[in-house]
């Protein structure tokens, strides 16, 4: 699965959409009857006990299938019927897409993998990662495969996780034989995606040193941002997007804190030398992400 680290991470795109939510937007178990996400009361075995001591641990429910169970219920006609709850990581799309993306999971089959999985993201990755950027669950794989839907032509690529509301999917594959570098560099793909899915969460206040170098470029005509853009302080990351307005505070925040983890600070230095205000936001956005217990450079 980790040959030459050829896999690539996705949910950014989505995590600009996702901007004006938080934490208090995750799915409120109180509308079930049951809390899907949890382990069973009469569940018995080595993965619900897995993910009982996970949940204890962390706070966070660890899933391995996206299907998290079943109830019955009753039509209008009166007629009993199954339902059947699936994590739907495609909500958060706009609904005025015709074209829709999709994923396809390839779940653990022997409890071994499951357990040295888990092990690594509780001992490896959340160990390091703020509780304030944890997920609401994550749905453990072995790979994951994206479809992108490219004008109605289908096109395949695994990946290493994918942020949504309801869960974070992450796959990890035989993460037992995978050298101490990449793992390193995994670690790092997921933690991005973890806190770029929760950058609502940081305050505005906080980002207002940020955004004072770029504040008269904000939403204006992108004809009007000077070229190079990084000569008012951009990053040309999306400026080329028809997704996403690159001028705008959100695609600025997210941008930085892609190229962040993306590059060392050496690199990132070397790469932006002839642009000092890209320079200065980069290191007030470290400084940002230091007060909220992320430490990168």
């Amino acid at each position: 699965m980790m040959k030459a680290m050829k896999k690539y991470i996705l949910g950014f795109v989505i995590a600009v959409g996702l901007w004006a939510c938080s934490k208090e937007d995750w799915p409120s178990n109180d509308q079930f009857e049951v809390n899907f996400f949890a382990v069973p009361e009469d569940a018995t075995g080595e993965e619900a006990e897995l993910r009982r001591e996970f949940f204890v641990k962390t706070g966070v429910y660890l899933l391995f299938s996206d299907t998290l169970g079943c109830r019955n219920i009753t039509t209008l006609s009166g007629k009993t019927v199954i339902e059947w709850q699936v994590i739907d990581f495609m909500w958060n799309m706009s609904s005025g897409t015709y074209y829709v993306d999709s994923l396809e999971f390839f779940p653990y089959q022997v409890i071994g993998k499951k357990e040295v999985a888990t092990k690594f993201v509780q001992d490896e990755l959340l160990s390091d990662l703020p509780e304030l950027f944890y997920p609401y669950s994550i749905l453990l794989m072995d790979r994951l495969v994206f479809f992108d839907n490219f004008y109605g032509t289908y096109v395949p690529s695994e990946v290493a996780v994918y942020s949504g509301m309801q869960a974070t999917a992450i796959a990890l594959g035989d993460i037992a034989t995978v050298s101490d570098e990449e793992k390193e560099t995994l670690k790092n793909e997921i933690m991005k995606a973890m806190i770029v899915n929760n950058l609502s969460l940081i305050k505005d206040g906080d980002l207002a040193v940020f955004y004072s170098y770029s504040t008269d470029y904000y939403d204006i005509s992108s004809w009007n941002v000077p070229s190079p853009v990084e000569s008012v302080g951009f990053l040309p990351t999306y400026v080329s997007s028809w997704t996403v307005t690159f001028n705008s505070k959100s695609t600025d925040v997210l941008a930085y804190v892609e190229e962040i983890f993306n590059l060392s600070e050496t690199e990132f230095r070397e790469t932006y030398a002839e642009y000092p205000v890209v320079i200065e936001k980069m290191e007030e956005m470290v400084n940002v992400l230091r007060k909220y217990g992320v430490n990168v450079y």
